[in-house]
């Protein structure tokens, strides 16, 4: 009987070794899909992270080299010395700022190509540091070389230039490689992706799975990060980037549109405090919890973006402009009813809110702006906690602006030296007419035609953008340099210069004018400051300092505009003046109104009470000279005895001084 081999069904084995495969190629897939995914989650979000510190590091540095050349400009066009000194002690702080976001960058590494520029940054910052070493001898330099400074000074441009165009290169080349890096993880993403639909034809359903899992996943990412593109990462709104573009968009649709439009400009009053009480962690939390609150409040249709630190805008609409602007005050009542606490401690803060129509109609995305930012500065200077609307021929909104204009004209006047001296005589009141024996130092603003005029309109705009300090600076250098040329050849006139109070309140403007006063070549008993009230009555402390130390060298006070304002009789008491100038409404109408002669007798007899000459302003005809003479008053200027002339035309009505020697310009031996 034979018999039969029987050969083994290896069905059943195979099935279970190709399951076991495809099991086996599952996990491997699974893993592999998983781990690359998130290399390249991971990849493109430390390329976010990286690329936006390198740019950031780049745009500082060519940030810092663009102020610098700017300050190279202006260092370029000026001929003082002390002002050089100080431009060039702001270029060597930039200095030190691009060297600091220098090693910043190179904190985070370079390839071979960032290295390339870095290394010719390098080099032409070295020839910068070479031609700044070379100025800073040049302006230190006891005696000034204009010429060899202006040649120094075209070679420091030249190289900062080159500098400033390397450091271009390099921020377009972060960018470059921004966008290589990006397109190199989406090669490797659609990779990825093209594996796992290949795979799960192959290993069935549950492949099929594990792909929709992963692109599920993949989705998410990338949704993610465009969300971080325009969105700002603390609060979720959106950024400055997105904003500007829904802003251009709706004006842009505004006109066709049956809803009113509006854009709302949100400043968040006393944030700072916040910050600077319990530190910037407390700061965010803040703002997050306060974003939340006026988000509830907006409609379906309104976008709500953070442009800065604590400075917010809402592209808001409506069916009439009256629901924007309920909107506005509903976000003001919100916020000012809202308590934030941290910790034990506890805050209340408010919105001050610029509100402006969007119609379609304007211009430009940067006229809008402009309007809600001046609106906005307005409820600033309300007094906060408010809403302004921009309206047609808005006054005050129109004030901001022509402020800002005057501001860039006062700027413009200095940076031009086209700021005149002028002088107007002091006359003795008995005996008049007589020699002058003092003269008040006027102040004229040349206008880019050439006109003249009074800087009284401009005034009260440059103390109050903190500029005054800047024109006191520069009439008090210009009459000084005048006083030490005039004094060597004629008996000069005691000279009054007024000080306005935010000068007064400046400690440092203070020193500075002591030590010119110090300068052996000027007589300081020749010079008079002229004071007001206001600036005594604000800073009080600083000006008897001030007056106890020009006294000291010789100087003499006269308190100026006496009867206009506070007229604190109690200042007479406790600081002591030479002079006391009586406020001009009051003597211009003295002939006539016994009021103010009176007032003028009462102020005249106190003056004299505590050792000081009088003053009156504003003597315009012989009529008020002969009320002066009869109240014995001392002193007196005004239009009607003489109107204001050109300083260096003074020189003309003094007398030479007896040990000058006409021939040879020299002083004679006495």
């Amino acid at each position: 009987m034979s018999l039969k081999i029987a050969h083994k069904d290896h069905t059943k084995a195979l099935i279970g070794m190709g399951f076991m495969a495809v099991f086996s190629l599952m996990l491997l897939v699974t893993w592999l899909s998983m781990s690359t995914l998130q290399n390249v989650n991971n990849s493109m979000s430390q390329l976010i992270e990286n690329t936006e510190q390198k740019t950031t590091r780049a745009y500082r540095m060519r940030d810092v080299i663009r102020v610098r050349s700017n300050t190279m400009r202006e260092l370029i066009r000026s001929r003082d010395p002390l002002k050089r000194h100080k431009i060039f002690d702001k270029l060597i702080n930039h200095t030190n700022d691009y060297q600091s976001a220098r090693s910043a960058l190179l904190a985070l590494g370079a390839n071979e190509r960032e290295q390339n520029i870095l290394n010719q940054i390098d080099a032409t910052y070295d020839r910068v540091a070479i031609a700044l070493s070379a100025t800073n001898r040049h302006i230190y330099a006891t005696k000034q070389d204009n010429e060899s400074m202006d040649k120094v000074l075209t070679e420091l441009e030249l190289q900062e230039l080159v500098l400033l165009n390397q450091l271009n290169d390099l921020v377009t080349l972060e960018k470059n490689l921004a966008i290589e890096a990006l397109m190199a993880n989406q090669g490797t993403y659609k990779e990825t992706r093209r594996l796992l639909v290949l795979i799960v034809i192959a290993t069935f359903a549950v492949c099929m799975a594990i792909s929709g899992i992963v692109i599920s996943r993949v989705a998410t990412a990338n949704q993610r990060i465009a969300h971080l593109a325009n969105h700002d990462d603390l609060t979720g709104l959106h950024n400055r980037r997105s904003f500007e573009q829904h802003l251009q968009h709706t004006i842009n649709f505004a006109e066709r549109s049956p809803n009113a439009h509006g854009l709302l400009y949100i400043d968040l009053d006393r944030f700072k405090m916040v910050n600077d009480t319990c530190g910037h962690h407390a700061g965010d939390q803040l703002l997050i919890q306060l974003t939340q609150l006026m988000n509830d409040r907006l409609r379906r249709g309104d976008l709500f973006a953070r442009l800065g630190g604590d400075e917010f805008a809402i592209i808001a609409q409506g069916k009439s402009f009256d629901d924007i602007r309920k909107l506005a005050e509903d976000l003001r009542q919100i916020v000012c009813d809202f308590t934030f606490h941290y910790e034990t401690q506890s805050f209340t803060v408010s919105l001050s809110v610029g509100v402006t129509p969007i119609s379609g109609e304007e211009e430009s995305m940067e006229r809008v702006l402009a309007d809600v930012d001046s609106a906005c500065y307005v409820a600033k200077q309300s007094g906060r906690n408010r809403v302004h609307i921009t309206q047609d021929n808005d006054n005050e909104v129109v004030q901001y602006r022509n402020n800002l204009a005057g501001i860039q004209a006062i700027r413009k006047a200095l940076a031009e030296e086209r700021l005149s001296l002028f002088y107007q005589p002091i006359y003795n009141v008995v005996g008049h007419p007589a020699p002058m024996s003092h003269c008040e130092i006027l102040l004229r603003i040349r206008g880019e035609n050439g006109e003249l005029y009074s800087p009284t309109r401009v005034i009260p705009i440059a103390e109050k953008y903190n500029i005054m300090t800047e024109i006191d600076q520069w009439v008090f250098n210009h009459t000084i340099a005048w006083l030490k040329e005039t004094q060597k050849i004629y008996e000069t006139p005691r000279v009054l210069i007024n000080l306005s109070g935010h000068s007064l309140a400046d400690v440092d403007f203070g020193k500075y004018i002591v030590s010119k006063l110090k300068e052996p070549e000027l007589d300081a008993s020749k010079i008079a400051f002229e004071i007001s009230e206001s600036a005594i009555f604000r800073n009080f402390d600083h000006v008897r300092d001030f007056i106890d130390s020009v006294r000291a060298l010789g100087c003499e006070l006269a308190l100026d505009d006496f009867g206009a304002g506070y007229s604190n009789f109690s200042y007479l008491k406790k600081l002591s003046f030479d002079y006391i100038k009586i406020d001009g409404t009051l003597i211009r109408n003295i002939a006539t109104n016994a009021m103010d002669r009176n007032m003028v007798s009462a102020i005249n007899q106190m003056g004299h009470t505590v050792g000081a000459k009088t003053i009156a302003e504003f003597v315009e005809d012989e009529s008020v000279m002969e009320s002066l003479e009869e109240l014995q008053i001392d002193l007196a200027q005004g239009y009607g005895l003489t109107m204001p002339t050109p300083l260096e035309n003074l020189s003309a009505e003094l007398e030479r001084r007896d040990d000058f020697d006409d021939a040879d310009g020299f002083k004679k031996a006495s």
